[in-house]
């Protein structure tokens, strides 16, 4: 079985970018004949407006020569029309799109729900949108056997992990960090670090508080888990079937505030019940789901 995997982004802090590197890993180690076309080995522009663009565009010149071929990202559904046996991966949610532009994102969101009719199979990492739209859940993975390998931080704190992007609200942490008036370590947005820092600083912080918008199943989620970091999180949809292993608040500063002092009540159950997940979303498991998909499209 030849595979391609087809995202702009491999590794590094892009969630997306780690869930692909960890299935290419996982294939590998099942035997699968894996290939990876991303910015690190196909064009795009170095312009950060245009890199998605350019990137979908060059590889319109690129032959894929593989039995599937899995696109991670619902931006490169224009390129199915290429390959017979195409499987996409929506890792953010359909409506990421309206919330980030407004009635432009409703209308791409459209065009994109047209396009994605050619694949094969379509599956999300959010449960609540495969219920919805009738596609297959795979949720996000991790690893928790290289998370148990990091020694924590010497230093407690709360934490925020994730870029500076308006659906992610660092603001309403900002909000959070004045009031609690604790020390507090910003990943990404006022400290770039490598990812065995942040994993450090999980094992050893206070809670790790995710203030965004909107998500999809994030990577920092699976790995604040495995770590042993109690999670504080905006109520969102794509939450609620983890609420046993979470704080839920409102996503409003005087709310998330009165969420941390109520930490210590539950910090065990939560730590306990996010271990759990993180062990059934632990790649090796996820893996062997996306090979079922791909031996059942050679099949039919």
């Amino acid at each position: 079985m030849r595979v391609l995997l087809v995202n702009q982004t491999y590794g590094g802090a892009s969630g997306t970018g780690r869930h692909v590197k960890l299935l290419h890993k996982g294939l590998l180690e099942e035997g699968a004949d894996v290939a990876v076309l991303s910015g690190r080995n196909a064009w795009s522009l170095p312009i950060p407006m245009l890199k998605s663009a350019s990137f979908l565009f060059g590889l319109f010149f690129k032959k894929f020569q593989a039995d599937i071929v899995h696109l991670h990202s619902p931006k490169l559904s224009p390129l199915m029309v290429k390959h017979p046996r195409t499987v996409i991966t929506i890792h953010g949610g359909m409506d990421e799109f309206r919330q980030k532009y407004g009635a432009a994102g409703e209308l791409v969101s459209s065009m994109i729900l047209s396009l994605m009719k050619r694949s094969r199979v379509t599956t999300t990492v959010l449960k609540t949108e495969a219920e919805r739209r009738g596609w297959i859940w795979i949720p996000n993975m991790t690893d928790v056997k290289a998370i148990d390998q990091i020694p924590p931080s010497n230093e407690s704190c709360i934490l925020f992990v994730g870029r500076n992007d308006s659906v992610k609200n660092y603001q309403l942490f900002r909000r959070i960090v004045r009031r609690l008036g604790l020390r507090y370590k910003a990943f990404g947005v006022e400290e770039v670090v490598d990812w065995r820092t942040v994993i450090s600083y999980m094992k050893s912080a206070k809670c790790l508080f995710i203030t965004s918008k909107w998500e999809g199943m994030p990577s920092v989620l699976l790995e604040a888990w495995a770590a042993g970091c109690p999670v504080i999180a905006s109520e969102l949809e794509s939450f609620l079937p983890f609420r046993d292993a979470l704080i839920l608040s409102r996503p409003d500063p005087e709310e998330m505030v009165e969420a941390y002092y109520s930490l210590e009540l539950v910090r065990d159950k939560i730590v306990r019940h996010g271990r759990r997940y993180s062990e059934m979303f632990d790649y090796p498991n996820v893996v062997k789901k996306y090979l079922r998909i791909y031996e059942y499209i050679l099949d039919n």
